[in-house]
């Protein structure tokens, strides 16, 4: 993970979840992304669903910072939907941090 990265920080987290505890999952999905473009460095904050595969969702967050993402970490709202991830997920999670590149922009 780099220590400073110029310009905003672009996370790309997949994941599956459980069908029986897909509808707790996705309540608090939508609970959680509410929350989060209201805080003051969320630039954007979206979660998709593989059309092919309805179980399989996909969060495309950018965010100020690297900070800033820490602190979206410690929000109430994060802390209930991972809690609940720790129960309804089925298998790992994938998180990618993204940065721009200047040369590609």
């Amino acid at each position: 993970m780099p220590d400073d990265p110029q310009g905003p920080v672009t996370i790309v987290a997949t994941f599956h979840i459980q069908d029986e505890h897909a509808e707790e999952v996705l309540a608090a999905i939508a609970a959680c992304i509410r929350a989060s473009r209201q805080e003051a460095a969320n630039l954007s904050y979206t979660c998709r669903r593989d059309i092919h595969d309805p179980l399989h969702l996909v969060f495309v967050e950018q965010w100020k910072s690297l900070a800033a993402i820490e602190d979206h970490e410690r929000q109430p709202h994060f802390l209930a939907m991972k809690a609940m991830f720790d129960q309804g997920k089925a298998g790992p999670l994938s998180v990618t941090l993204l940065q721009d590149v200047p040369a590609l922009a």
